[in-house]
């Protein structure tokens, strides 16, 4: 009996050792992956997210290349960079909002295009990228995605599996794996958070999805020169459509608790706030007593985002944000991206790039003014500081939006921004303890995770790598077209052969029913006629 149970014992050690084996096997090879991330756009808060996740793979021992216009300061082992200086590409359209020039989307977006496109180019064409791709092997490419759909073939330059990271809100310009629209239950971003939506909201929403569905028939239009040029179909490429089709995961930078619930494939993961430090990096000293020394009153930070020069805006807004500066009790820091500030009231400090998640997550921070980006808004969120809105263009006004209408902020328009509407709705924020007693509950909504943003995309990324692209998680739905996903060809098939059923059993039951009485009515006939003559 002894003997039978060590048996047993043997056989189960066994087992597990060939299963931690395996799983060893696995596990190593995902950590000594290559992976690099070409990011070519000209705005750097949507490039931070993509930055901390490689961080962490790089960490845990992956070696990861990044190539973008902004290079680390300190990179940590494993992680290189390649720079490519597109860092300006937006500056003219960013400094004409900032003068109170046009925000109107419609009207901007081709020159928004262009000048993606462009910088999107100039970043698959550049010797540095070009050379990656020629002497290197990696197993996995990350790729930033915004407006510029055509750099979608950069996993096959590099010949490897393509992950997509987007730095917005889910959209159609997204929805290219196969997820579903639903336009009767989900609002686009460009109507704002709306749930449950009216009728009426419903009607717009519709009409909102219509427009984009155009757009980006133009946007595709727009596109496919570059995408043939940089991809062409003779050098073995797939085409544009079949590149957009077989992307192997998409990371959205959202979360359903500060949008709405909404439904995602398997290979559709939200890690919304995966830029966010639950223990954010020591500040530099000068900052970190700054804020110390703020005391009761608190400090106050203002920062219109990365693409936003605060040193462009109008005379007239800028005297209206100094002249509520020069009422406060409270200390204010002010993303300022010069080094000096003309007129700066004395309880001002500045810096052009500051480390906005650790000011956020100081306990002395009372009020985020700011611009309602997504980043912006996700970190206030996370850290539990209520805002005050100046939305300037894009999302921004939606995003703004929802947070008045969760209650933990307010909002001013940029065209009537006056010192005394700014100053009104600053100390309405800072002496009603609802706004931050509202955010703080959202905070708590928003971590509470089976794992943290950041552990989420690491174990995506990963997973990937593991299941050599997981072509398992590849949704059928992105191979149909609009008919077949809507079964038209189903329904006429069906119609068809219903249509086809009725004439058969119409003229069966003819010849029948000739068959029956045909006879018999002639007989009739025939006498009717005798009787007459």
């Amino acid at each position: 009996m002894k003997r039978k149970g060590n048996d047993i014992m043997t056989r189960l050690m066994v087992t597990f050792s060939m299963g931690l084996l395996a799983t060893l096997l696995v596990i190593g090879h995902a950590e000594s992956a290559k992976i690099v991330c070409v990011f070519p756009t000209a705005s750097k808060s949507h490039v931070l997210g993509a930055q901390a996740l490689l961080k962490e793979l790089a960490h845990r021992g992956h070696e990861v290349t990044m190539v973008s216009a902004f290079p680390l300061k300190k990179p940590p082992k494993n992680y290189r960079d390649v720079y490519i200086p597109i860092e300006d590409a937006f500056s003219s359209i960013m400094s004409d909002f900032m003068q109170g020039g046009s925000r109107n989307m419609m009207k901007l977006l081709p020159k928004i295009l262009r000048a993606s496109h462009d910088a999107s180019n100039a970043t698959l064409n550049s010797a540095e990228l070009l050379r990656l791709a020629r002497e290197e092997q990696f197993d996995l490419a990350l790729v930033g995605f915004f407006m510029n759909s055509f750099v979608i073939g950069v996993g096959q330059l590099f010949r490897c599996p393509t992950v997509l990271y987007w730095s917005a809100v889910g959209s159609g310009m997204i929805n290219y794996v196969g997820n579903p629209a639903e336009v009767a239950a989900v609002p686009h971003m460009m109507l704002g958070q709306r749930n449950p939506m009216t009728f009426f909201d419903r009607v717009a929403n519709t009409l909102i999805n219509g427009v984009e569905k155009i757009l980006l028939t133009y946007q595709r239009y727009k596109e496919l020169p570059y995408y043939e040029s940089n991809f062409p179909a003779e050098k073995g490429f797939r085409s544009y459509d079949e590149a957009l089709r077989n992307v192997s995961l998409v990371l959205i930078n959202t979360h359903f608790t500060q949008t709405v619930p909404r439904p995602y494939l398997p290979n559709m993961v939200e890690v919304g706030g995966i830029q966010i430090n639950a223990k954010p990096d020591p500040m530099a000293q000068d900052l970190q007593q700054f804020l110390d020394g703020a005391g009761r009153d608190g400090a106050i930070f203002i920062s219109f985002g990365s693409n936003l020069r605060s040193s462009n805006l109008r005379q007239d807004k800028l005297d209206a944000i100094l002249g509520m500066i020069r009422g406060l009790k409270q200390r204010v820091i002010w993303k300022w991206d010069q080094d000096e500030m003309p007129n700066r009231p004395s309880n001002v400090f500045i810096g052009k790039w500051l480390p906005q998640d650790a000011i956020l997550a100081h306990p002395n921070l009372k009020l985020f003014v700011t611009h309602g980006g997504l980043g912006s808004i996700s970190e206030a969120m996370y850290h539990g500081v209520p805002i005050v809105g100046i939305p300037m263009f894009g999302d921004q006004d939606g995003n703004v939006a929802q947070v008045v209408k969760e209650g933990w902020g307010l909002s001013v328009s940029f065209d009537e921004l006056t010192e005394p509407l700014l100053s009104g709705v600053v100390q309405e924020v800072l002496r009603d303890p609802k706004y931050r007693e509202q955010v703080q509950g959202r905070a708590l909504l928003y971590k509470d995770r089976p794992m943290g943003a950041l552990e989420t995309g690491v174990y995506w990324i990963e997973y990937v790598i593991r299941h050599h692209g997981a072509p398992h998680l590849h949704y059928q739905g992105a191979d149909l077209n609009a008919f077949q996903l809507a079964l038209l060809d189903v329904y006429a098939f069906i119609i068809g052969v219903l249509y086809i059923v009725y004439k058969a059993v119409v003229l069966i039951g003819r010849k029948v029913k000739r068959a029956l009485f045909g006879g018999a009515k002639s007989d009739q006939k025939t006498k009717n006629k005798q009787k007459k003559a």
